[in-house]
């Protein structure tokens, strides 16, 4: 278990951007598998991610959540282990996407390894006045606090059981 709780996720309204940092308690090389793996991204963000040619630059597939939205996704660009980017929208691609970079980085070394997860979505098509905005965004960003800490219970407890 961490020594710390993460924080939750932040907005920034004039930039409409959401940001996210954890630390997990697994290697990185766990916590890509649940970032690049379909049927781990379904257990922690989602309930289906469904990717037929595979989680590689250029693929296309769906996140859904039962019984809410079905957002499409497009992987933008992977660096094993290190960044994974994908666009989204509900139902189709659009120009109303919305981009997520999630990056990866060590921290500790030997008994004590970990990584952190640096999650930023920005792109969003927000729509009406500040107060409307800043809402949407702190919606995201709710959503982003509950998926992320999914992924850190997922990765950690992949890495219990490795070990």
């Amino acid at each position: 278990m961490p020594e710390f709780e993460n924080p939750p996720a932040t907005v920034d309204v004039p930039s409409a951007r959401v940001t996210r940092i954890v630390a997990v308690d697994a290697r990185r090389s766990i916590v890509w598998r649940c970032l690049t793996e379909p049927e781990l991204l379904a257990r922690w963000l989602g309930d289906i991610a469904a990717f037929p040619e595979g989680v590689v630059a250029g693929a296309n597939g769906r996140f859904a959540w039962t019984g809410e939205v079905v957002l499409a996704a497009r992987v933008l660009a992977l660096e094993p282990e290190e960044r994974f980017v994908f666009d989204w929208s509900e139902g189709i691609l659009s120009d109303r996407a919305s981009t997520v970079e999630v990056t990866l980085r060590d921290t500790g070394a030997g008994p004590k390894h970990g990584t952190q997860v640096h999650l930023v979505e920005h792109g969003f098509p927000l729509e009406g006045d500040d107060t409307a905005r800043r809402e949407s965004l702190r919606a995201l960003a709710a959503g982003w606090t509950v998926e992320l800490d999914e992924l850190v219970d997922l990765a950690e407890h992949l890495e219990a059981a490795a070990n």
